[in-house]
C-alpha cells in the first residue's frame, strides 16, 4: 500500500524569528564556509541566511525541515526525470517542497491545488483538466510535466530563477509591474525595496535556495541519519471510461485505498465515463497479474453507460428519463447532496432502464410581454429556469447579451430567477441547442401577458369566466362579490382598486366568476380558455408596461461569442 507518513505540511509562511541585533562581529557565520551548493544560483542574503539558521539551530525549524526532507524522494526519481527530460535545473524539486511538502493532494484557501500548487485557471491553461471526473492538478507527474513548462516559460520571460520563482508566487503580471514601478530587473534590489514584492513573495524564493542547500548537506545541518521515505513506485494500464477503482485494484490484486493514493487526480474512484481509455497507475510489480486477470474481472456487459448532462438539465430530469432514482444517480457519480453538476458533464447512468420522457398531455403555456416574434438569423426557443440559474450562466450559454435577454422577457435584472419560469430567446443559429434543454414555439402555448387570451387561459384552469362588468346605479364591490361568488379583496385585487372604493354607473370591472353565475349577456364578451389550439399564439395586440425597445435583428453587438 502507499503510505503517506505523518509530519509537517510545507508551510510556505512560515518564518524564521528575527534573532535579537547581534554584532556583525560576534556572529559567527564560519560554517557557511566549503557547502556544497545546488544547481541554481545563490545570493547570500540575509533572508536566506536566517533561514539556514532557523533550519540549523531552531528546533522547530529542525522539525520542519526535517519533515520535508524524509519525504523529498516521495516522487523525487519521477520529478527528476521529468526535469532532466526538460532541460531543467534537478534543484527545481525544492520548488514543489517549499509548495505543498510532495503532497499531490494539498490545497490552499485561495484554490490552489496539487503538488506544485496551481490555481484552476492556470493549471487548464497548462493543460490540466478539472471537473467532475478529473482533476489534473492533483495528478503527480502530469503536474510535474506542467510545472516543468511553467519554469521554463516563466525562466525564458524574467531570464533569471529568482524572478521566475516570484513570479510563479506572486503571479506573471504583479511581478512585471513591480519591475516597471521601480524600473529594476534584479530580485535582489527589488526585495529590500519599500513595497517592491510581497512579504510573503521574498520568503518563498529565500526559503526554496534555503531547503536545495540544506538538501545538499544534510550532515552539517544535522540531518545526516535521516531515514527517507522510499520512493512511490508503480505501473501504469490503460481502462476503459466509467470503471470503478476497486474493480481495478481486484485485477491488479490490491484494494481500492491504494489505488486512490496512486491516482489522486481520480475524484470520484472511477475514470471519467466516456473516455475510451485512461491510464491508471497500479502498484509496480502488478501489471503481469492485472492482464491475467482483467478480462475476468471486468464486466463483460457494463451496467452503466454515460450521458452527458444538457444545460438546463437536472440529476431529477436524468434519473425519471433512465428509469432510476436521483440518489442512485448521485450515488454512481460521487456527487453530494448539495452538490450542483455543470451542463455537460459526463455522468453515468444504469443501463438498460431508458424510457425516455413521456410527452405532456398538454404544451406548457408560456408568457411572454408583446414584442418581437422573430429576428433575422435567429431561433426562438424557451428556456425553462432551473434551481439556482443565473441570468449571465444563461446568457452566456446561448451567446446572447444579458440585456437582450431582459429585453425579451419581463424580468427584474435585480431579482433571482425562480424555478419554472421561462425565458424567451432568440438565439443564434450557430448555437448547439442539441446541449441544452429548450422547448420550439411549437411545442408550446405561448400567450402575450396581458391579453384577453393569458386571462381567459388561467381563468379557465380554474373553472370560472373572465368578463367585462359594467356597473349599474347601486351597485357596490360587496353586491357584486355576492352577486358572482367572488371575494371583495378579490376584486379589489384584479382591479386594482381598494375595498373602500365607490363605484360609479357605467364603470367597467373585470370579473371572475363560474360559467353559471356569467350572466347571457355577458358570455359573449367573456373568451374561453380553448379559444386557441395547442400550439397557437395569442393575435391580440396589447400595449403592456414598457419593457425597452426591441434590440434591433440587425444589432451584431447583441450577439456574445463565448
Amino acid at each position: 500500500a502507499v503510505r503517506v507518513s505523518d509530519g509537517p505540511a510545507a508551510v510556505t509562511s512560515d518564518t524564521p524569528r528575527r534573532a535579537a541585533e547581534t554584532p556583525q562581529s560576534s556572529r559567527d557565520l564560519s560554517w557557511l564556509r566549503g557547502l556544497t551548493l545546488p544547481d541554481i544560483p545563490v545570493r547570500w542574503d540575509e533572508r536566506v541566511i536566517r533561514y539556514l539558521e532557523y533550519f540549523r539551530n531552531d528546533p522547530r525549524g529542525r522539525d520542519f525541515i526535517r519533515g520535508w526532507l524524509r519525504r523529498v524522494d516521495r516522487y523525487g526519481p519521477m520529478i527528476r526525470r521529468v526535469l532532466r527530460e526538460q532541460g531543467l535545473p534537478q534543484d527545481l524539486i525544492f520548488v514543489a517542497m517549499v509548495e505543498s511538502g510532495f503532497d499531490p493532494t494539498a490545497r490552499s484557501h485561495a484554490g490552489a491545488a496539487g503538488m506544485w500548487q496551481f490555481v484552476p485557471g492556470t493549471g487548464e491553461e497548462l493543460g490540466l483538466e478539472i471537473d467532475h471526473w478529473v482533476d489534473l492538478r492533483l495528478d503527480p507527474e502530469r503536474s510535474t510535466v506542467a510545472a516543468g513548462r511553467y519554469l521554463t516559460m516563466l525562466h525564458d520571460r524574467f531570464g533569471t530563477w529568482e524572478l521566475a520563482f516570484a513570479a510563479y508566487n506572486m503571479g506573471y503580471g504583479a511581478l512585471l509591474r513591480s519591475i516597471r514601478k521601480y524600473n529594476s530587473n534584479d530580485y535582489w534590489e527589488l526585495a529590500h525595496l519599500e513595497s517592491g514584492l510581497p512579504f510573503e513573495t521574498n520568503l518563498y524564493v529565500s526559503k526554496i535556495l534555503a531547503c536545495a542547500i540544506v538538501a545538499h548537506n544534510r550532515a552539517r545541518f544535522g540531518l545526516g541519519e535521516l531515514e527517507l521515505e522510499a520512493p512511490i513506485r508503480w505501473e501504469t494500464v490503460q481502462v476503459p471510461g466509467g470503471v470503478s477503482l476497486g474493480v481495478v485494484a481486484r485485477a491488479a490484486g490490491s484494494d481500492a485505498q491504494t489505488l486512490r493514493a496512486l491516482n489522486p487526480a481520480l475524484r470520484r474512484g472511477r475514470t471519467p465515463p466516456g473516455s475510451e481509455r485512461f491510464a491508471v497507475r497500479i502498484p509496480a510489480g502488478s501489471g503481469e497479474r492485472f492482464a491475467r486477470r482483467w478480462a475476468r474481472v471486468r464486466p463483460s456487459h457494463p451496467v452503466e453507460r454515460t450521458r452527458v448532462l444538457r444545460f438546463g438539465e437536472s440529476l431529477a430530469d436524468l434519473a425519471r428519463d433512465h428509469g432510476t432514482t436521483e440518489d442512485t444517480i448521485r450515488e454512481l457519480n460521487g456527487v453530494e447532496a448539495d452538490e450542483r453538476v455543470g451542463a455537460g458533464t459526463a455522468l453515468l447512468v444504469p443501463e438498460g432502464r431508458r424510457r425516455g420522457r413521456e410527452a405532456p398531455s398538454e404544451p406548457p403555456v408560456i408568457a411572454v410581454p408583446d414584442g418581437p416574434r422573430a429576428i433575422e438569423g435567429r431561433v426562438r426557443v424557451f428556456y425553462r429556469v432551473t434551481r439556482g440559474d443565473d441570468l449571465a450562466e444563461i446568457a452566456r450559454f446561448f451567446r446572447v447579451r444579458p440585456d437582450a435577454v431582459r429585453q425579451w422577457n419581463a424580468i427584474d435584472p435585480d431579482a433571482s430567477l425562480q424555478s419554472g419560469m421561462f425565458l424567451q430567446l432568440f438565439v443564434p443559429r450557430e448555437v448547439d441547442l442539441s446541449r441544452a434543454v429548450v422547448i420550439t414555439p411549437d411545442e408550446a402555448r405561448v400567450l402575450v401577458i396581458g391579453s384577453e387570451e393569458f386571462f381567459a387561459h388561467h381563468e379557465d384552469q380554474n373553472g370560472r369566466l373572465r368578463f367585462r362588468y359594467r356597473v349599474q346605479p347601486g351597485d357596490t364591490l360587496s353586491h357584486i362579490g355576492q352577486r358572482f361568488g367572488i371575494r371583495v379583496a378579490s376584486l379589489a385585487r384584479i382591479n386594482q382598486i381598494a375595498q373602500s372604493s365607490t363605484l360609479h354607473p357605467g364603470d367597467e370591472l373585470i370579473v371572475y366568476a363560474e360559467p353559471g353565475r356569467v350572466p347571457r349577456e355577458y358570455r359573449e364578451d367573456a373568451v374561453a380558455g380553448d379559444a386557441l389550439e395547442p400550439g397557437g399564439e395569442a393575435t391580440v395586440e396589447r400595449t403592456g408596461p414598457e419593457l425597452g425597445a426591441p434590440v434591433p435583428p440587425d444589432d451584431p453587438s447583441e450577439v456574445v461569442t463565448p
